[in-house]
C-alpha cells in the first residue's frame, strides 16, 4: 500500500492566523545551529559610562565602568554589584573615538538579567526605555 502523497503545510493555521515562512523555519532548525537570535545588530566596543540605580539590597549606587555592548534597544555592561531584575538603571555612554571626539548619551531602562561573572563583577542586560544625546 503505497503512504499519501505529502502536501505542503497550509498557509493558514487552525485559528485562522496566516503562517509565516519564518514560523516554518524555526521549527525545522535544530537548537545547535541557531546561531545569533538578536533582531538589532550590537556595537561591540568598550565605551566610558556611568551608571547608576538601585542594588539587590536596596541601596543606591553609581559606577564608573565600560560598556560591552549596546544596540538601539539594549545595552550590556559588567559592574561591581547584583542589580535587581526588572529594577531602572540609567546610563551615560560616551562615544568616544580614536580622535578622542564622539557623542554622549543618557539612557534609561530596565534590568533584564543580571549575570555573576568569574571576577566578581556582573554583566547586567538593560533594556533601553529612554535616550537623549546631550
Amino acid at each position: 500500500m503505497k503512504a499519501p502523497p505529502r502536501s505542503q503545510p497550509s498557509s493558514i493555521t487552525l485559528s485562522g492566523e496566516l503562517r509565516l515562512l519564518r514560523d516554518d523555519l524555526c521549527l525545522e532548525a535544530p537548537q545547535a545551529r541557531i546561531g545569533e537570535r538578536r533582531i538589532k545588530p550590537r556595537l561591540s566596543q568598550p565605551f566610558p559610562t556611568r551608571a547608576w540605580g538601585t542594588d539587590s539590597t536596596g541601596h543606591t549606587f553609581e559606577v564608573e565602568c565600560l560598556l560591552d555592548n549596546i544596540s538601539s534597544t539594549g545595552l550590556y555592561l559588567r559592574i561591581p554589584g547584583k542589580v535587581k531584575l526588572g529594577s531602572e538603571l540609567s546610563a551615560v555612554v560616551n562615544f568616544v573615538t580614536d580622535h578622542k571626539t564622539g557623542a554622549t548619551a543618557i539612557m534609561r531602562g530596565r534590568v533584564l538579567r543580571d549575570e555573576p561573572q568569574s571576577d566578581g563583577r556582573h554583566g547586567i542586560a538593560v533594556s533601553i526605555n529612554d535616550h537623549h544625546f546631550l
